[in-house]
C-alpha cells in the first residue's frame, strides 16, 4: 500500500486496534491492502468517486472484528472508529466524506447495492476480494460497472 504520511497514520492507528492476528487473518492488514489496489483501479473508472474516501474505507472496513465469523457489528465499530480518527484530527476529510465513509463501513455486509460512485467504489473494492474466503463475487450484488467489468475479466 503505498500511503503518504497521513494514510499511513491512520493504517497505524487501525492495526493498533485490531484484535485479530494480524499475519494470519482473512479480514486483516493483508486484506484491506488488496482492498485499498481494488478501490484505486475501480476509482478510475468510475466517475465521481472520491478516491481518499474509498482509500480510508479499505483501511478502516474490517480494523474493528472481534471474529472471523458472523460479527455482524464490526462496521459499525468500525464507522464509530472513523468518527473517533476524525474528531482526534487524523481524519483530514470534511463531514460530507466523513459521512460517506461512515455509511460505508456501515453497511459494507448488509448485502445492499448502492449507486454512488464512492459507496459503489468501497464496497466493490471488497467485494472484489471475496474469492479469498472461497465466494465468487455476483455481478447483480456489484455497485459500479467497473467492478462488474472486472469481475468479468477474472
Amino acid at each position: 500500500m503505498r500511503l503518504n504520511k497521513r494514510f499511513s497514520a491512520v493504517l497505524a492507528a487501525a492495526k493498533k486496534v485490531f484484535v485479530l492476528n494480524q499475519a494470519g487473518t482473512l479480514h486483516g492488514p493483508g486484506h484491506w491492502e488488496q482492498v485499498e489496489r481494488n478501490a484505486v483501479k475501480l476509482a478510475k473508472r468510475t466517475p465521481g468517486c472520491d478516491l481518499e474516501v474509498a482509500r480510508l474505507f479499505a483501511i478502516l472496513h474490517d480494523c474493528r472484528r472481534q471474529n472471523e465469523g458472523s460479527d455482524g457489528m464490526h462496521g459499525e465499530r468500525a464507522a464509530d472508529f472513523a468518527q473517533d480518527l476524525h474528531d482526534k484530527g487524523m481524519l483530514d476529510i470534511d463531514l460530507e466524506q466523513l459521512a460517506k465513509l461512515k455509511y460505508a463501513m456501515q453497511f459494507h455486509n448488509a448485502g445492499m447495492v448502492n449507486h454512488d460512485p464512492t459507496i459503489g467504489v468501497c464496497w466493490d473494492a471488497d467485494r472484489l476480494d471475496l474469492p479469498r474466503v472461497g465466494t465468487r463475487p455476483v455481478a447483480e450484488m456489484l455497485c459500479t460497472q467497473a467492478g462488474k467489468d472486472i469481475m468479468k475479466d477474472k
